[in-house]
């Protein structure tokens, strides 16, 4: 009869840790998740912006050249940018200057503010650019904190099951972190 306690006694020991595992797994696997999903939905919706921001920059362009007949060299190198992936953002310094250049141009044109379109280009610019701004810091935030979480123990282990690896920040104006991504087990 002793033998059968000790028995039991082990196998709900066992059976006790294992759920104890199992729980804790979950609640890792959970947190992990939970970051990764709030990335990758900002990830998404940031391509989505950017794309839009090239569209409407792209527009001014035709409206600029048709209207003002005037060409530049920036403009020409923005009609070769290809916006097909997130990496894209690496093109956002062209986009910014082009955008600079399209402000001077409506600036020393008076044409320009008669034409409607123009305006409401710029405006539909500014408003999708405060988009970006407000994605790619809740982008950053929540990419450090999936980075950082990665990096520790026991999260390391769940993010190899689950194939986790670190994601890349979004450099903008509003980034001062410097940030190592050198993965830590």
């Amino acid at each position: 009869m002793k033998l059968f306690n000790i028995v039991a006694l082990i196998l709900v020991s066992l059976i006790f840790l294992t759920s104890l595992l199992i729980v804790i797994f979950k609640f890792l696997t959970e947190k992990l998740d939970s970051l990764y999903n709030k990335v990758s939905t900002s990830e998404e919706e940031s391509f989505e912006k950017l794309k839009n921001k090239y569209n409407l920059i792209i527009r001014c362009i035709k409206l600029i050249e048709n209207k003002f007949k005037i060409e530049s060299k920036t403009f020409e190198e923005v009609k070769k940018v290809k916006i097909d992936s997130i990496s894209s953002f690496k093109h956002d310094k062209l986009l910014n200057k082009c955008y600079s250049e399209i402000l001077q141009i409506k600036s020393d044109n008076n044409k320009s503010k008669e034409i409607k379109s123009f305006k409401d280009i710029i405006d539909e610019y500014e408003e999708n650019e405060l988009h970006i701004i407000s994605l790619r810091t809740y982008y950053n935030k929540y990419t450090l904190e999936f980075n950082k979480l990665i990096k520790k123990i026991p999260y390391n282990i769940v993010a190899k099951i689950r194939k986790y690896k670190l994601k890349s920040l979004f450099e903008g104006k509003e980034l001062d972190v410097n940030f190592n991504n050198d993965l830590e087990v």
